[in-house]
């Protein structure tokens, strides 16, 4: 492991990212539980109620969730410096965020004018605290590394999503006319090009630079690979970035060029894996492989002649798209991200523990005993499995229910494995305590 350049001084409490890690696999059991009780015709339209509840929760209950808090660790490591107090900081947004998916996946479920008034109100706060936290650390002068700098393009991105969402509110809700938003801006969009727009904004502006962005730093410091090549590690994020701008003007063109720039990203991707030193059996790589491939499908699909397709495919085409780059690529890499940031934040913390008192180093389990190997290469095969059930649910919407029982089996055993590493953690510590008192 490299972790030159690294700074460990300003860690936050390691329960903080904890209760993101945790929340957001029960999220997506939520989202199995809505799939069951859907039955058929969630897979219909894109536009169903529980189709708009699952996206909403997977997009934001696991993606957002994690990445939030795995921020929390990713900035003062790479940065050197933390956000302002961040127990007040992470309590109040956690629980403000998670009650306003909650609130929102419900108000998709079953419309109601209070309940998305709650969701706006809490998102918002939730959200808008957590933003202005993260912009207060990357206004000042940090390490200019390429991750920081992509941190950067994807907090603005997740700033646009979130302004994106208010207009799709104004659009849809007449009484937000009477809050003060400016007419011209509101009736300029259509409601399509605006959802559109969050949707694309969200996926690949704020998760896809986030992930884009850590992948320069996690890859080589986890797996003693060499660094990504200068042109993609120093240029892609910002063009991404830009391109995303031009979206309103011409969203075809748009869309071409990001899926192609994603290309580009997974063969980079591919030629940094086959590069580490250190080629071990590791269940991390084999996500990040499964994303790297999944991206290149993506692309062909995305570009394969439509008149090749069956009627069924061009109907579904947009839904296996999406299963595509959030399943295959986002929710790979993130979960994938977890079998390393769980073992190792909980190792470097008890470290840190023991940098007074030597002798209490003696307790500290080895960091596969935190997550083990062949537990790890379980969740892989479930999440492999699951996915191809996606797809196959897609096309043969009468097989949801066997979809369901596989997230729930996959993300309970997450769950579980989460759930090992913390006990573990704190029973460590526990005997660190007792050591130090002795």
């Amino acid at each position: 492991m490299n972790i030159s350049g690294l700074s460990f001084n300003a860690l936050p409490p390691i329960d903080l990212p904890f209760r993101f890690f945790i929340s957001a696999p029960i999220l997506v059991l939520l989202c199995a539980g809505i799939i069951l009780f859907s039955g058929e015709a969630m897979w219909l339209s894109r536009w169903h109620p529980s189709t708009l509840a699952v996206t909403h929760g997977f997009t934001l209950g696991f993606i957002t969730m994690v990445m939030m808090g795995a921020l929390l660790q990713l900035l003062p490591v790479i940065g050197g410096i933390g956000i302002a107090k961040p127990r007040l900081i992470a309590t109040s947004c956690h629980g403000l965020f998670t009650l306003g998916t909650l609130s929102l996946m419900a108000n998709f479920l079953w419309p109601n004018a209070w309940l998305l008034v709650i969701s706006f109100l809490l998102l918002s706060l939730g959200l808008g605290i957590y933003i202005a936290a993260l912009a207060w650390v990357l206004v000042k002068k940090l390490s200019q590394g390429d991750a920081i700098i992509g941190f950067r393009f994807a907090i603005t991105a997740l700033v646009i999503v979130f302004f994106i969402g208010l207009l799709l509110l104004a659009r849809t809700q007449a009484g937000f006319y009477e809050w003060g938003w400016p007419t011209f801006l509101v009736e300029k969009l259509s409601t399509k090009a605006l959802t559109d727009g969050h949707a694309i904004w969200g996926l690949v502006g704020w998760v896809g630079l986030l992930i884009i962005s850590v992948s320069f730093q996690v890859i080589p410091m986890f797996h003693v690979a060499p660094s990504f090549p200068t042109i993609i590690s120093r240029y892609l994020p910002a063009i991404i970035f830009l391109i995303l701008l031009g979206m309103f003007v011409d969203i075809a063109i748009t869309l071409n060029i990001i899926v192609l720039l994603h290309g580009v990203y997974a063969i980079s991707l591919f030629l940094v894996i086959a590069k580490r030193k250190r080629k071990v059996p590791d269940n991390t790589i084999r996500y990040w492989l499964l994303a790297a491939t999944s991206l290149l499908l993506f692309n062909g699909f995305y570009f394969f002649p439509e008149a090749y397709l069956t009627q069924e495919i061009l109907t579904s085409k947009t839904l296996i798209l999406a299963a595509f780059f959030i399943y295959f690529y986002l929710v790979s890499v993130i979960q994938g991200m977890l079998l390393k940031i769980l073992p190792f934040l909980s190792y470097t913390h008890l470290q840190q523990r023991c940098l007074s008192h030597f002798s209490a180093m003696q307790f500290i389990p080895h960091m596969h005993e935190f997550l083990q190997k062949k537990h790890g290469l379980w969740l892989f095969n479930f999440h492999c499995f699951t996915g191809i059930v996606l797809l196959m649910t897609i096309m043969m919407p009468s097989i949801y229910w066997l979809l369901s029982i596989m997230l729930f089996v996959e993300f309970c055993w997450l769950l579980k494995l989460m759930y090992q590493a913390i006990t573990l953690y704190y029973k460590t510590l526990n005997k660190i305590k007792l050591s130090v008192n002795e």
